[in-house]
């Protein structure tokens, strides 16, 4: 590994004066089966670097895969070269560092005494489960396992030393079914650094039962209808359009929410908490990517937004403390702002009473084309959607081939009901079941 203290000593004898070096280190495993069989594994261990610093006033960036000390000399002619192609001050800084970092627990050393023939055996009973539940069980058309180590180092010229180490598992698993012609699949996520986690019968069992369960879809009357939006979808439209709370999309313009801080932009049954600290929440961090330490936060409490995610750049534009959501994609990537752990706080309200204050409506359990049919600026979206008719207070008929359309920032003041059955799936942005009041729905 490279030498940072004579990476620091050749920067300043080149002319750089403050100085930075982000390093990762990734080790990661992945498997898939197929028809028994072992249809793809893979194992890799990656590393890298980027480094900052100032050269005459302004940041240069660049990084590194050759993180050993003959890179040097490159490393810092790019920073300069880098620096010199800037045209203005970004207001860039280097962070010295908090007092008060938490500790938190993010890896689990048990899970390294799972072997490979441990996860490839679990893969193998999950695909026989399956099959063995229902004979219109006629794939198992994906059957994953991944896991990993990611190490997180970050040190400067002005103090800050902080570093973490983080690990993860997951397994993924879909289904094909079939009857009478028509095909339909589902599929589920278990999120787990506990191997106990991993049970193949009831995973099974919850993907078979949804996949079955969507045979007979109809189509619905197009319409305007109380839509019922199920957590992991509800998620996943937030997960979308989170990037309104970033400060950076403020300043350029990209956010609706600009000058709305201290305002109403929601139902008040909605709060949104950003939570870097959330136990096995695949956001959670101590520090941010520039070494800010996080905390929790409400960034809306009570349809009230609170504040704007922030990095350091931000936050001294706007005269405020920064939130520690300074984040970086990879080691390749500069400085942007994204959320932690963010969420939809959830309320005291079962799913099934929930169905019972609609009485007549749809349940929508998946939609298609977040990338496409989601404008994240304006908040319009049309989105190709499934799930099932909700009549008398009951999840009734399955539905598809229809679309929803509305506009995201008026969905936060229709919302009218919220859930306690708060999940992310495979996903660092989470939400409880939403009752929206009604939306437009394209069917036949």
């Amino acid at each position: 590994m490279i030498n940072l203290d004579l990476l620091f000593e050749a920067g300043s004898k080149a002319g750089l004066t403050d100085m930075e070096v982000y390093v990762v280190k990734n080790d990661n495993f992945s498997c898939k089966v197929f028809e028994q069989n072992v249809d793809s594994y893979s194992v890799s261990k990656t590393q890298g670097l980027s480094f900052r610093g100032v050269y005459e006033g302004k940041m240069g960036y660049t990084y590194t895969e050759k993180c050993d000390d003959s890179s040097i000399p490159f490393i810092v002619s790019s920073v300069i070269d880098n620096a010199l192609l800037i045209e203005k001050d970004e207001n860039e800084e280097l962070y010295a560092g908090n007092d008060n970092y938490v500790s938190l627990n993010l890896y689990n050393e048990s899970f390294n005494e799972v072997s490979a023939l441990d996860k490839i055996n679990f893969l193998k009973e999950v695909e026989n489960e399956c099959f063995a539940l229902d004979s219109r069980v006629k794939s198992v058309d994906y059957c994953a396992f991944s896991n990993g180590t990611t190490e997180v180092a970050l040190k400067n010229t002005k103090g800050l030393d902080v570093s973490e180490r983080q690990n993860f598992a997951y397994t993924y698993v879909s289904v094909l079914v079939s009857e009478n012609g028509e095909n339909k699949n589902d599929g589920d996520f278990i999120i787990s650094t506990d191997f106990n986690d991993y049970e193949p019968k009831s995973l099974a069992k919850k993907i078979v039962s949804a996949a079955l369960s969507q045979l007979g879809a109809t189509k619905v009357k197009s319409g305007t209808y109380p839509i019922v939006l199920k957590n992991l979808v509800a998620g996943s439209i937030l997960e979308a359009m989170s990037g309104i709370f970033s400060a950076e999309a403020v300043l350029k313009d990209l956010s609706r929410l600009k000058d709305k801080v201290g305002t109403s932009i929601a139902n008040p049954l909605i709060t949104i908490i950003d939570d870097p600290h959330l136990e096995n929440g695949m956001g959670s961090s101590s520090f941010d990517g520039e070494g800010v330490a996080t905390f929790a936060k409400e960034v809306i409490t009570k349809g009230i937004l609170n504040t704007y995610l922030h990095s350091l750049t931000t936050a001294k534009t706007f005269n405020v403390q920064p939130t520690g959501n300074a984040s970086r994609a990879s080691f390749k990537s500069s400085v942007n702002i994204s959320p932690s752990n963010m969420y939809i706080k959830p309320q005291q309200t079962s799913f099934d009473e929930i169905l019972q204050q609609v009485s007549n409506g749809i349940y929508v359990t998946d939609v298609q084309g977040l990338h496409a049919g989601l404008n994240a600026i304006s908040g319009d979206f049309s989105l190709s959607a499934s799930g099932f008719l909700i009549e008398d207070g009951k999840v009734t008929k399955p539905v598809h081939e229809m679309t929803i359309a509305g506009n995201f920032f008026d969905v936060l003041n229709h919302i009218v009901g919220v859930g306690n059955d708060l999940d992310f799936g495979p996903s660092n942005v989470g939400s409880p079941t939403l009752w929206i009041e009604s939306l437009a729905v394209a069917g036949e």
